[in-house]
């Protein structure tokens, strides 16, 4: 499977790239080229957010396979003063590098899946020889090109000092959820993540706060892409409970 991981720079994604990198192809979205060895593939698209044109471009001239799915691992969090007197400005920031980043991936999956289609099926024609009409149904399962955005605790709870993470976040649900009622062509699911992250320093895990290991994050990703309609729209993550739908 060849996996377009967005978000491939960040903790998260550079440890999934490590951890998907030996059963799957992955190439990584990234602004800058990294200045240390990756796991993945790094294609440099600076500005994808604005222009999604350049990813299938660039993925064009670099001679990369079709795309079976990607992983929106964008966005993260912090703690800040309180969300109203961060002011506008900050609010907006917050904005281009959560929700509007997942719009731009949502849009690049569905354009990714046609490509994908008509990738397969010219060669289905080749190898028998017949032109067929070809149907809309995305068929089920491995046949299915899979979008899986990661989101957070933030996203169902009012986490105070990450407040615009918590708006963009319950929004970012929705407009998975909407995709996915609307698409044909993509299953759009969401892995929320109930629990911090081991391994990353920006946690604050005083008083003995469990973890979900990005080996569990990576295994439950799996599942959902080898077969998405095994699973709900929304999928939880607990630390120490695996995977339920949400």
């Amino acid at each position: 499977m060849h996996i377009l991981l967005l978000g491939a720079s960040g903790h998260v994604g550079t440890g999934l790239a490590r951890l998907l990198s030996p059963h799957h192809t992955v190439t990584g979205i990234v602004r800058q080229r990294p200045t240390t060895e990756t796991a993945y593939e790094p294609l440099i698209v600076p500005d994808w957010v604005d222009e999604p044109e350049a990813v299938t471009s660039a993925l064009a001239s670099a001679g990369r396979p079709p795309v079976d799915a990607v992983i929106a691992a964008i966005g993260g969090w912090y703690i800040d003063e309180a969300v109203l007197d961060r002011g506008l400005g900050k609010f907006d920031a917050d904005y281009d590098s959560y929700l509007r980043g997942h719009f731009t991936a949502c849009a690049l999956s569905q354009s990714l899946a046609t490509e994908r289609s008509e990738a397969v099926g010219s060669s289905t024609e080749r190898s028998t020889g017949q032109v067929s009409g070809r149907s809309t149904d995305a068929g089920p399962d491995s046949t299915r090109f899979v979008h899986l955005a990661l989101n957070g605790v933030a996203s169902v709870e009012a986490l105070a000092g990450s407040g615009a993470i918590s708006v963009f976040g319950a929004a970012q649900k929705m407009l998975i959820e909407v995709a996915a009622a609307e698409s044909t062509s993509v299953a759009f699911r969401e892995l929320r993540i109930m629990a911090p992250i081991g391994g990353d320093d920006r946690n604050d895990l005083s008083g003995g706060v469990e973890t979900v290991h990005l080996a569990e994050v990576a295994d439950a990703l799996t599942a959902m892409l080898d077969s998405p309609d095994r699973f709900e729209v929304s999928t939880e993550i607990h630390a120490n409970a695996g995977t339920s739908a949400g």
